[in-house]
C-alpha cells in the first residue's frame, strides 16, 4: 500500500499557528473561570493528556475534541475559511488566456501575472497597470454563482486600490459557453450595473492605452487551438 504523501511544510505550519492561538484561547477562557484543566477534561469526557495537547496546540488533535474541550470553558469552536492563494494559471489553465491579454495590450499597460490581492495570500489573475488607471482582469473559465464570484472578484480589486494612488477597474473575462452564458443570463440587470462596460470598450481601451474608466466584462472563447491569437466575440 502505497503511504501518504507529506502535508506541505506550509500547510503544516499553518495548522500549527492556528492550532495554537486556539489553545491560547481556551487556555485565557479556563483561567477566566477558575477552572483546572482537571475539571475541563472531565466536563469535556477527554483525557487530561488531551486537554493538555489542546492547550498547547497540538495540531493534531481532532475537531471534535477541540470543540469539546472549547465547551467546556465556554468557547464556540468555529472553522471558517477565507480566500486565499488559488491554484497558478498554468494550473488552472488560464495561462493562455492571460498570455493574449498581455499579447493585445498597448504598451502604456505594464502588465502582471498573479497581482497580489489580500492579506491571506490571495491573488488577481492579471494586472494592467496604466499612467492613470489599474484594470484587474479575473479569468473564469466556469461561472458557478456569478454574484459570489463577483464579489471575491471585487474585494480583490478594493484590496489593489488601497494600495494605489489610481483607481482600479474589474474586467471579467469570460468563456464563451452556452453554460456560462445561460449563467450571465440569469442576472442581466445586475450584470449590466456593475459591468457596464462590454467587449468593444474593453478592448478599445486595452489596444490603445486609454482608461477604460468603469468595470466590464469580455468574452473569449475556450481552448484556442495553436496559430494566431484568439479574437474574442463582444458580448454587446
Amino acid at each position: 500500500m502505497q503511504s501518504p504523501r507529506p502535508i506541505p511544510h506550509k500547510a503544516a505550519r499553518r495548522a500549527e499557528l492556528q492550532a495554537e492561538r486556539t489553545g491560547a484561547e481556551i487556555r485565557s477562557a479556563r483561567a477566566e473561570h477558575a477552572l483546572s484543566r482537571a475539571a475541563v477534561s472531565r466536563k469535556a469526557g477527554v483525557s487530561a493528556d488531551t486537554e493538555r495537547r489542546v492547550e498547547e496546540g497540538d495540531p493534531s488533535v481532532q475537531l471534535d475534541t477541540l470543540c469539546a474541550v472549547g465547551s467546556a470553558v465556554g468557547l464556540d469552536i468555529v472553522v471558517q475559511t477565507y480566500s486565499g492563494r488559488g491554484p497558478s494559471l498554468r494550473d488552472s489553465g488560464q495561462l493562455r488566456h492571460a498570455e493574449w491579454l498581455r499579447e493585445v495590450a498597448h504598451t502604456a499597460w505594464r502588465t502582471e501575472f498573479e497581482v497580489a490581492a489580500g492579506d491571506h495570500g490571495e491573488a488577481a489573475d492579471v494586472g494592467l497597470f496604466g499612467p492613470v488607471e489599474i484594470i484587474v482582469t479575473e479569468i473564469d473559465r466556469l461561472l458557478l454563482d456569478f454574484q459570489r464570484q463577483y464579489r471575491r472578484n471585487k474585494q480583490k480589486c478594493d484590496w489593489i486600490a488601497s494600495r494605489h494612488q489610481r483607481p482600479v477597474r474589474l474586467v471579467m473575462l469570460i468563456e464563451d459557453t452556452r453554460r456560462n452564458r445561460a449563467a450571465v443570463a440569469e442576472h442581466a440587470a445586475f450584470i449590466e450595473s456593475v459591468l457596464p462596460a462590454g467587449s468593444r470598450e474593453v478592448l478599445h481601451s486595452l489596444r490603445t492605452g486609454e482608461p477604460l474608466g468603469r468595470d466590464g466584462l469580455i468574452w473569449i472563447r475556450p481552448r484556442q487551438p495553436p496559430g494566431p491569437r484568439p479574437r474574442p466575440r463582444p458580448s454587446r
